[in-house]
């Protein structure tokens, strides 16, 4: 009669070893699928930043092509200028050099709000990236508790106290 009694006390230990061990090993998916699904992942966040970063350079590029290229028709202008202010036609010539000039002023102005948002993108996206990271150290945290304390039931139930 002992021997079933001590045979099903460690029956109902093993059980409730496995519940326990069940039930927590779920509270750690619960965790970490209610926290996955708005995080990218670190690749794709670095990917993006790859490409916001590549997109500033690109406008950099065409900024300075724009600046070379204002700077020359400035110069061609002060150039024009003296052969246009011996002829008749000179307002016209003057007028058509300042109509470039602000275009060329606009397309700056734009490029330069470009890189501005570029920036911004990049250090948001920075931002996210090591807000993820930090997110993935705490659930990793998270579940070395979770495994510890399932061990440390494991080895109360199957090695009780006197």
């Amino acid at each position: 009669m002992a021997a079933s009694s001590k045979s099903s006390q460690t029956a109902k230990n093993v059980v409730l070893a496995l519940l326990a061990l069940w039930s927590v090993i779920s509270l750690i998916i619960i965790v970490v699928w209610a926290t996955s699904p708005d995080l990218k992942s670190s690749a794709q966040c670095r990917k993006e930043l790859q490409d916001k970063t590549e997109k500033l350079e690109g406008a950099k590029v065409v900024w300075n092509k724009d600046k070379v290229a204002l700077e020359e028709l400035s110069k061609r202008g002060s150039h024009l200028h003296n052969i246009v202010s011996q002829s008749h036609a000179f307002p016209l010539f003057l007028g058509f050099r300042f109509v470039l000039q602000g275009v060329l002023h606009m397309n700056i102005s734009v490029l330069r709000e470009d890189i501005e948002q570029l920036r911004q993108m990049e250090a948001n996206l920075t931002a996210q990236l090591r807000l993820q990271e930090g997110r993935k150290l705490c659930i990793t945290a998270m579940k070395g508790e979770a495994l510890s304390e399932s061990s440390s039931i494991l080895s109360c139930i199957f090695h009780p106290l006197p």
